[in-house]
């Protein structure tokens, strides 16, 4: 199997943490919802860096080197949208664990804003692969 095969399979995989973040936001599972969007981005993200070549880190923030490799590559992203997506990346890292062991409580907030970084990273994800297809 390819890098990019690896990546697009990634891809795959975070469309399901999606719909499975989308399930959880039905049930008004909060925590669950935070926890879904952090899978989304990491696998978002791990998928556009196998496509690129670049083995990613094992670890569940993977924002800061997307950004590092994107500059480095020459890659026309908005540095704007690079330090958004290290920042989303950051954050849901953080609130990985707790989320899914309940050591925090998680309002509708706090899933809305989840859910609308998650959206985002994996919109751009599915975008951008298409041009590192090419």
């Amino acid at each position: 199997m390819s890098n990019f095969d690896i990546g697009e399979t990634l891809l795959s995989r975070a469309c399901e943490c999606y719909d499975d973040m989308i399930r959880a936001y039905e049930r008004r599972s909060w925590g669950m919802v935070v926890r879904r969007a952090q899978e989304v981005v990491e696998t978002s993200l791990k998928g556009l860096l196998k496509m690129m070549g670049v083995e990613y880190p094992k670890s569940h923030h993977v924002g800061e080197v997307f950004r590092r490799v994107c500059i480095e590559k020459g890659l026309k992203i908005d540095s704007d949208q690079l330090d958004e997506f290290e920042d989303i990346s950051s954050y849901l890292a953080e609130e990985r664990a707790p989320a899914f062991y309940m050591e925090k409580i998680y309002s509708k907030q706090n899933a809305d804003k989840a859910k609308t970084d998650a959206e985002n990273v994996l919109n751009f994800a599915r975008s951008f692969a298409t041009t590192l297809e090419n």
